[in-house]
C-alpha cells in the first residue's frame, strides 16, 4: 500500500509539492504562536525583572515572611508555628519550580534595653539595639576587626557578638566591652550579658543574601544561630518575645513566565496558611509586575490568534482546493478502481494514508521552520522590515506541539474529505458528469458571498457604535474583540467571492461588444473563459485575497506603528524635554516669619545647552497646570499655561500639520504680532463665547495676574489633552476639559518672574550627547523624557513585535501560496490543451497568436484579479483598521487616529506580484515552446 501510495504521489510530484507545501506551512504557523508568545513575553519578563534591580535596589525574586514568637505564655506551641512558617519557607522554591539562590533565616529580639559594662563617657546608659542571628552569615562576611565569635557561651555565661564598624561608632562601643541585656534572660535566669568580639562587613558588594546591606545597621549586635536557639528561642523553654524573618531569594533569571499564575497562587496559598501567625507579612518583590504579565500575555495571545485565523482560513481553503484539484485529475482511476469491485474504505484508506504521510512530513518540516518564524517575528520593527535584535530564545514547549498536532489532523481531514465525494463515483456517472453543462459551485447556491458582506457590514456598523466601549475594554487591559477581527476577514473573503460572481458577466459583456472584431486568438481565449469559469476561481479568488490581504495587513501594520509613534511624539513634545532643579531661597523663605521675603529663582545657564553635539534647535518652555482664568461666569481653576518663544518653538517642537485647520506656523506667527498675543484652547470659545481679538486675563498660584489678547483657537497643541478621562467606581467615563493659554514666555516672565522652565531639544541624530552631558555635568533633572527610547521601547514590545510580525509572514505565506496556486492552475492548463495549442498550430495559427491569447486570459484572470484586490484591501482597511486601531491605542490617546498608507509599501507589494507573474509566465513560455505539434496531434487522434 505504501508503495502504491509512493508511486501515486510521484506520479502527480507538483500537486503532492504543493500539498506539502501548504500543509508545511500550516502547522508552522500554527506552532510557532505558542513559541513566539513565549518567547517574547519571557524576554519582556526578563526585562522587567532586571529594570526591577536597578531601580529598586533589591532583587525581584526575593520572597519575604515575617512573624513572631508574642507571649511567651504560648511556649512551645508558638516556637512550633514558626518552626513550622522556616520549614515552609524552606520548600518554597520546589513549591515555585524556581530555584534559590539563597535562603536565611533571621531571629531577633527588636528594641532591647542594653546597658555598658562598664560605661564610658559620652555614653548613653541605655542603648536600644537588635539583637539576633543571620544563618550561614559566616559564609557572607569579612571580618575587619577583632575575631568570629563563638558559638557556645563562654566565661560562665557570656555570649559573644559581633557589629558593623557604624554600630560600632554611633553606639560609642569597643571592642571587648560588655553588655548587659536587660530584657533577655541567660542560662541562670539573670539578664544576658554579651560581649563584642568583632567588627564585620559583607564581604561582596552584590550579595542575594543581604535584603539590607550591613553598612545600614547602626544598633545590632550579631550572635550566632546555635547560642540563639538555645538560650533565647529554646524549644520546651523560649526566654522573650522575638521577632523571625525568612528570606528566600529565587532565581529571577529561571523564572518562566508561563508559570505566572501558578506561582501568584503559592504565595496565594502561603498568605493563608500564615494568616494564623503574630505579626504576619508575607511580601514577594515581583509579584506585581507578574500580576501586570499575566493580562499582558493573555492579550497578545488573543491578538495572535485572530491575526493568524485568516492565515489558518486560506491555508485551509488551499489544501482543500489542491486537494480537490487533485482527486478531479484523478477521477478516472478512482472511477476504474470503483468499477473493478474496489470498496468506498479501501479508496478512502489510500487517500487517509496519502494524507497521513505528508501530514507527518509536514510535522517534521513545519516545527523547525515554526522556529525559524518566531525569529522573524522577534525582530520585525514594521510591516516587511525586519532589524537586528538580540534573538529570542525560542523553545518547543507542549502547547505549540499540540497545535502543530491539530493542525497536521486537520490538514488530514481537509485532503481526505474531498476523496468522500469522488469514491462514489464509478466510470459510468465520471463519464455522464463530464458531459453535463458546468452548474454554479455551491457556495453561489446558498449565496455565501452575500451572506459573509452583510455579516461583515453588520459587525462593522455594530461595532462603531461601541467605539467608546471598545477603547474602555482596552484601556482595562483586555484585548479587542476578536469578532472584529473576524469581521474584516469576512469582509475580504465575500468581496472576493462577490466580484467572482460578477466576473462572467463582465467578461460576456465585453466578449459581446467586440464580437464582430475580435481576431481569431482572442474569440478563442474569450470562449475558453466563459466556458471554464468554474475552474478559473481557484486563481482568481487566491490573487483577490492575497493583493486585498497585502494591502490591508500594510496599511494596519502602517497605521498602528504610525499613530503610535505620533502619540509619543505629541505627548513627549520634543525629541528631549528635559528640567533642572533650579537653586532658590524657598528655606529661607519658609523661615522668614515677616513675610516680606519674595522667592527667588537662579536660573542655569541656558547657553551650555546649546553646545551639547547633535542640537539641532533648542529653546525655554515654561509650563504652569495651576492657572487660573477669569470668565464671565466666575473663574476656571486648574488651567494650563505654556510659555514660548515662537521662533524657537516653531524650529523645536514637534506637531502633526493635519491637526489643525491651516499650517500651525501660521498660529506661531500671528502670535508673534503682539508680545501680548496669546493662543487659547477652543473650548473657551465652545463654552465661554470668547473670539479673537477678546482680552483673556489669568493668575498663577501666588496671584499674579497676566493679560492676554486672543490670536486664535486651538484643538491641538504640543502636550495638550482637550480632555482627561476618569473611570468612576461604577465603570462610567466621566470627561473633564482642560484648559490651554499659550503666551510669550518674556510676557509672562516679566509679569510673573523668572520661575523654572522646560528645555525642549531637536536633535539632528542620536540622543547620547544629551545624556553624556548629564553625566558629565552632574545635573540634577527633575524632569526628562527622551522620545526616540519611548520609541524604542515600543518597537520592543512584544505586542506591536508580534503585530507586525504576524502581518509580514501572512503576507509572505500568502504570497507563497498566490505563486504555487498560479503555478498550478496555468501549468495544468496549459497541460490539458495541448492538443488544442497543437491544432491552432496546425491551423495556422503563430506561436505570437497562441501567446496573445494566452495573455488575454491573464489580462482578464490574473489583471482583473489583481484589480479588484487592490481595491477590496483599501475598502476594508479604511472601513476596519481604524476599529482595529484601538486595540493599540493608549488609553491617554489624544490625537485622532487616521488610517495611513506609505506608497513604499504598495511598491514592495506591486514588485513582489509582478515578480510572481513574470517569473510564472516565463514557466509557463517554456512549457509551451515545449509542446510538439505533431505529438499534440497524434494524442487527439488516440
Amino acid at each position: 500500500m505504501l508503495e502504491f501510495v509512493k508511486r501515486k504521489l510521484l506520479n502527480k510530484k507538483w500537486m503532492a509539492v504543493s500539498l506539502l507545501i501548504g500543509n508545511i506551512l500550516l502547522v508552522a504557523i500554527a506552532s510557532s504562536g505558542p513559541m513566539y508568545s513565549q518567547a517574547a513575553l519571557q524576554r519582556m519578563l526578563n526585562r522587567d525583572l532586571n529594570q526591577y534591580i536597578v531601580e529598586e535596589d533589591a532583587y525581584p525574586g526575593a520572597v519575604v515572611l515575617r512573624t513572631a514568637f508574642v507571649g511567651t505564655s504560648t511556649g512551645a506551641k508558638g516556637i512550633e508555628a514558626v518552626a513550622n512558617a522556616e520549614e515552609r519557607m524552606r520548600q518554597l522554591p520546589e513549591e515555585m519550580n524556581v530555584p534559590a539562590l539563597e535562603q536565611v533565616t533571621h531571629y531577633y529580639v527588636t528594641n532591647t534595653k542594653a546597658v555598658p559594662k562598664p560605661a564610658v563617657e559620652e555614653q548613653e546608659e541605655d542603648l536600644n539595639v537588635d539583637l539576633g542571628f543571620y544563618s550561614n552569615i559566616e559564609e557572607h562576611i569579612n571580618v575587619t576587626a577583632g575575631q568570629m565569635y563563638a558559638q557556645e557561651p563562654v566565661d560562665g555565661g557570656i555570649v559573644e557578638v559581633m557589629v558593623t564598624e557604624r554600630t560600632l561608632v554611633e553606639k560609642n562601643l569597643m571592642l571587648g566591652q560588655e553588655l548587659e541585656m536587660s530584657r533577655v534572660e541567660g542560662e541562670n535566669g539573670a539578664p544576658m550579658t554579651v560581649r563584642i568580639v568583632g567588627v564585620f562587613e559583607n564581604s561582596l558588594e552584590e550579595d542575594p543574601y543581604w535584603q539590607d546591606a550591613p553598612t545600614a545597621w547602626n544598633d545590632t549586635l550579631i550572635m550566632s544561630e546555635n547560642n540563639f536557639r538555645t538560650l533565647i528561642a529554646d524549644y520546651e523553654a523560649p526566654r522573650c518575645n522575638f521577632q523571625a524573618e525568612f528570606y528566600t531569594v529565587l532565581d529571577h533569571n529561571r523564572m518562566r513566565g508561563d508559570e505566572s499564575k501558578e506561582m501568584l497562587a503559592v504565595i496565594q496559598r502561603y498568605e493563608e496558611e500564615f494568616e494564623g501567625l503574630s505579626n504576619k507579612g508575607i511580601q514577594f518583590y515581583c509579584q506585581e509586575l507578574l500580576e501586570e504579565y499575566i493580562p499582558q500575555a493573555d492579550k497578545l495571545n488573543v491578538t495572535l490568534w485572530v491575526l493568524q485565523v485568516p492565515i489558518f482560513v486560506l491555508l485551509g481553503a488551499f489544501i482543500f482546493m489542491v486537494s480537490q484539484q487533485m482527486l478531479s485529475m484523478e477521477q478516472n482511476e478512482i472511477s476504474i478502481l470503483k468499477s473493478r469491485g474496489a470498496a468506498k474504505k479501501q479508496i478512502l484508506w489510500i487517500y487517509l494514508l496519502q494524507s497521513a504521510v505528508i501530514a507527518v512530513i509536514s510535522l517534521l518540516l513545519g516545527i523547525p521552520l515554526a522556529i525559524l518564524i518566531c525569529q522573524l517575528l522577534g525582530s520585525s520593527n514594521a510591516f516587511l522590515e525586519f532589524v537586528r535584535r538580540t534573538a529570542l530564545q525560542v523553545e518547543i514547549n507542549p502547547l505549540s506541539l499540540l497545535f502543530a498536532g491539530l493542525a497536521a489532523l486537520f490538514s488530514i481531514g481537509a485532503m481526505v474529505l474531498p476523496a468522500v465525494r469522488y469514491a462514489n463515483v464509478t466510470i459510468v456517472a465520471h463519464k455522464q458528469r463530464k458531459n453535463k453543462k458546468g452548474r454554479a459551485p455551491w457556495w453561489q447556491k446558498i449565496f455565501l458571498d452575500v451572506v459573509l458582506l452583510a455579516v461583515s457590514v453588520y459587525g462593522l456598523y455594530s461595532f462603531n457604535g461601541q467605539k467608546d466601549f471598545l477603547a474602555q475594554k482596552v484601556a482595562d487591559g483586555a484585548a479587542l474583540d476578536p469578532l472584529l477581527y473576524f469581521c474584516s476577514s469576512l469582509f475580504i473573503i465575500g468581496s472576493g467571492l462577490f466580484i467572482l460572481r460578477i466576473f462572467p458577466l463582465l467578461v460576456r459583456l465585453i466578449f459581446t461588444i467586440g464580437k464582430r472584431w475580435w481576431p481569431p486568438s482572442l474569440y478563442a481565449s474569450f470562449l475558453r473563459i466563459l466556458r471554464t469559469r468554474n475552474n478559473q476561481g481557484f486563481i482568481m479568488i487566491f490573487l483577490i485575497l492575497t493583493m486585498a490581504m497585502g494591502i490591508f495587513s500594510a496599511q494596519a501594520a502602517r497605521t498602528i506603528n504610525a499613530n503610535a509613534e505620533e502619540k509619543i511624539r505629541y505627548a513627549t513634545g520634543a525629541d528631549i524635554v528635559f528640567q533642572e532643579k533650579w537653586t532658590s531661597n524657598e528655606q529661607a523663605v519658609a523661615n522668614d516669619a515677616t513675610g516680606t521675603l519674595e522667592l527667588t529663582y537662579y536660573e542655569p545657564d541656558f547657553s551650555r545647552y546649546m553646545q551639547i553635539d547633535g542640537v539641532g534647535s533648542v529653546t525655554k518652555v515654561l509650563r504652569n497646570n495651576s492657572v487660573s482664568v477669569s470668565v464671565n461666569e466666575g473663574s476656571i481653576s486648574g488651567a494650563t499655561l505654556m510659555g514660548i518663544n515662537t521662533k524657537e518653538f516653531g524650529e523645536t517642537a514637534w506637531f502633526k500639520e493635519q491637526l489643525l485647520p491651516t499650517h500651525w506656523y501660521a498660529y506661531l506667527n500671528a502670535m508673534s504680532q503682539d508680545a501680548r498675543g496669546v493662543l487659547v484652547s477652543s473650548n473657551f470659545k465652545e463654552l465661554y463665547g470668547y473670539k479673537v481679538g477678546d482680552i483673556i486675563t489669568y493668575k498663577n498660584e501666588y496671584g499674579e495676574s497676566a493679560r492676554g489678547v486672543i490670536y486664535g483657537f486651538v484643538d491641538y497643541w504640543p502636550t495638550y489633552a482637550p480632555v482627561t478621562r476618569e473611570i468612576s467606581k461604577e465603570g462610567a467615563v466621566k470627561e473633564t476639559d482642560n484648559f490651554l493659554i499659550v503666551a510669550h514666555l518674556q510676557q509672562v516672565q516679566s509679569a510673573w518672574g523668572v520661575t523654572p522652565y522646560e528645555v525642549w531639544m531637536k536633535m539632528e541624530g542620536s540622543s547620547q550627547p544629551v545624556y553624556d552631558f548629564v553625566k558629565d555635568t552632574g545635573a540634577w533633572l527633575v524632569l526628562f523624557k527622551d522620545a526616540n527610547a519611548q520609541l524604542i521601547d515600543l518597537k520592543n514590545d512584544p505586542m506591536f513585535q508580534g503585530t507586525n510580525g504576524v502581518l509580514t509572514v501572512g503576507f509572505i505565506v500568502v504570497l507563497i501560496l498566490c505563486t504555487t496556486g498560479f503555478l498550478i492552475y496555468w501549468i495544468l492548463s496549459i497541460q490539458s490543451r495541448a492538443l488544442q495549442f497543437g491544432i491552432f498550430r496546425a491551423m495556422g495559427m503563430s506561436m505570437r497568436e497562441i501567446l496573445a491569447m494566452l495573455l488575454n486570459e491573464q489580462l482578464f484572470i490574473s489583471g482583473v484579479s489583481i484589480g479588484a484586490g487592490v481595491l477590496v484591501g483599501n475598502l476594508a482597511a479604511r472601513l476596519f483598521v481604524p476599529l482595529i486601531q484601538i486595540a493599540y491605542s493608549a488609553a491617554d490617546q489624544v490625537i485622532p487616529l487616521e488610517v495611513v498608507s506609505a506608497q513604499s509599501d504598495s511598491v514592495r507589494l506591486f514588485a513582489v506580484i509582478a515578480g510572481m507573474m513574470i517569473l510564472c509566465m516565463v514557466i509557463l513560455g517554456w512549457l509551451i515552446s515545449k509542446i510538439k505539434i505533431s505529438q499534440a496531434l497524434k494524442l487527439g487522434e488516440d
